[in-house]
C-alpha cells in the first residue's frame, strides 16, 4: 500500500476516487487536481481501487510528488464502487469528503467551490458534471479534451454545449434544489461532497448495493432523513472524458436497485424515483401531487351499499377499497391519513404507505387485485402503472365501481 507524505496537519478536504481498470483516465483526473487553487497541503487524493489488475497503483504512486496521496486497494468481486469509496473514506482525514470519479478534469475550482458549499455546515453538495448524459451525442469528443479543464468549461458554458443531464431540473428549481421534493435523487457520486462527520453518522455507502447505480442516491436518502440541505454548487465543476456507457446493458442492475431502494426506504416518494429517471421524477411528482388532492377527496366518498366479498388472496389498491369490500390481504394507500385511517379500522389487513407503482411482491401472488375508483383522478401515466402492477401480481384485475356507476373493468 502506497503511504501518503507527510503534510503539514490534517488537510481540510478529502478527495475520494473509486476506480476499476480506468489507469489513464485516472491519471488526468490527478493531473487535473494537482492543479487546484487551493494549498496542497489543505487537501489530499485518497485512490480507492476496486480490484484494479492494470496500472492503477502505479499511476497513483506516480503522483506522490505532486499530490498528497494515498492509495487503498480491495479484491475484485464485482463492481462495488461505494464499498471502495467507504475503504477510502475510512482513510480520509479531511473533515470534507468529496466523492470523484476517475475519467473527471477537474476545474481549477473544484475543490475550493465544494468547500465554500460547505459554510455554515450540515450540507450535501452536489458539483457540476460537464459533458455527462445518457446521450453519446450530448458527451464532450475526445477533440476538445486537448484543452485545459477551466478553457474547456469556459467555453460550454457560453455556448450552453454539453451540459449536466441534470441541467433542465436545475433550472426549474431556481437552482434551489432543497425545493425539490427528492433533492436526494440528484446526489451522483461522480462529483458530490459531504462532511466527513455526516457521513460517518449515516453509515457510509450500503455494503448491498453491489453493480452499477443506486448506492449513491441511496446514501444521498438518508443524508436528507438526517436533515442534511442539498446545494448546487456550480463553481465546482469537471468534465467527463467520454467513455462508452451501455443504458440496455446496465438497466438490470439499475431495476434490481430500485427495487432494494425501495425496499430499504417504502415511502411513495422513494417509490415514484424507482419508476422515473431523475430527469423524469420532478415534472411527475408536481403532476401527481396537484391529482392527488382530488383523489383524497374521491377517496372520502364511501360507498351507499353493503361491502361485497372479494374471495380468496386478495390485494386492494386505495384505502377507500376497503370499504367496499368485505376483507382482504393487502392494501396500498400512500396518504398517511387514509393509511393511518385504514389501519385502526380494519386492524387484520396490511397496508403498505405506497401508490402501488411498485409493490416488491412476486407475480401472481393474489387471485385478485381490486383497484379503487378515486385512482382515476392521478394523470394517464399513473393509472397505467398501477394497472400494469396489479396485473402483474394478480391473476385477475378489477375496478371497483364508483358511486355513480355500477359497472366494473376486468381483465
Amino acid at each position: 500500500m502506497a503511504e501518503r507524505p507527510a503534510g503539514h496537519g490534517a488537510p481540510e478536504v478529502s478527495v475520494v476516487i473509486p476506480t476499476y481498470n480506468r489507469a489513464r483516465e485516472l491519471d488526468r483526473t490527478l493531473r487535473s487536481l494537482a492543479d487546484q487553487d487551493m494549498p496542497r497541503d489543505r487537501y489530499e487524493v485518497i485512490v480507492a481501487d476496486d480490484g484494479s489488475s492494470d496500472d492503477t497503483r502505479l499511476v497513483a504512486e506516480g503522483h506522490a510528488g505532486t499530490l498528497r496521496i494515498g492509495y487503498v486497494y480491495q479484491r475484485d468481486l464485482g463492481f462495488r464502487a461505494g464499498q471502495a469509496r467507504n475503504l477510502g473514506a475510512a482513510r480520509a482525514e479531511g473533515r470534507i469528503l468529496v466523492f470523484l470519479d476517475s475519467g473527471m478534469l477537474a476545474s481549477r475550482h473544484l475543490l475550493s467551490g465544494h468547500l465554500a458549499a460547505h459554510e455554515g455546515g450540515g450540507r450535501a453538495v452536489i458539483g457540476y458534471i460537464f459533458g455527462y448524459d445518457h446521450d453519446p451525442a450530448n458527451r464532450v469528443s475526445t477533440g476538445d479534451l486537448d484543452e485545459p479543464p477551466d478553457e474547456l468549461i469556459d467555453r460550454f458554458t457560453r455556448s450552453g454545449r454539453h451540459r449536466d443531464m441534470r441541467e433542465p431540473c436545475y433550472r426549474s428549481l431556481g437552482e434551489d434544489i432543497d425545493r425539490y421534493a427528492a433533492p436526494w435523487i440528484f446526489y451522483w457520486t461522480g462529483n458530490v461532497s459531504v462532511g466527513a462527520a455526516d457521513f460517518h453518522l449515516a453509515g457510509g455507502f450500503d455494503d448491498d448495493f453491489v453493480g452499477w447505480s443506486g448506492e449513491d442516491v441511496e446514501l444521498g436518502r438518508r443524508l436528507y432523513e438526517k436533515g442534511l440541505r442539498f446545494t448546487l454548487a456550480r463553481r465546482a465543476a469537471c468534465v467527463e472524458i467520454p467513455h462508452t456507457r451501455d443504458l440496455a446493458a446496465l438497466r438490470p442492475s439499475y431495476e434490481k436497485h430500485a427495487a432494494l431502494l425501495l425496499r430499504k426506504h417504502p415511502d411513495p416518494v422513494v417509490e415514484v424515483s424507482t419508476v422515473c429517471w431523475a430527469h423524469e421524477l420532478h415534472p411527475r411528482l408536481a403532476e401527481l401531487r396537484a391529482a392527488y388532492r382530488n383523489r383524497i377527496g374521491l377517496a372520502r366518498l364511501r360507498p351507499s351499499g353493503p361491502p361485497v366479498d372479494p374471495g380468496p388472496a386478495t390485494a386492494l389498491f386505495g384505502a377507500d377499497c376497503l370499504y367496499a369490500v368485505n376483507g382482504g390481504d393487502l392494501c396500498v394507500e400512500p396518504d398517511p391519513g387514509l393509511a393511518q385511517e385504514a389501519r385502526r379500522n380494519f386492524p387484520g389487513i396490511e397496508v403498505l404507505p405506497l401508490h402501488g407503482f411498485r409493490t416488491l411482491l412476486e407475480p401472481a401472488t393474489f387471485d385478485l387485485c381490486l383497484l379503487a375508483p378515486s385512482l382515476r383522478a392521478y394523470p394517464r401515466w399513473a393509472v397505467d402503472l398501477l394497472e400494469s402492477e396489479a396485473a402483474r401480481i394478480g391473476r385477475r384485475v378489477r375496478w371497483l365501481p364508483s358511486a355513480e356507476t355500477t359497472q366494473s373493468e376486468e381483465r
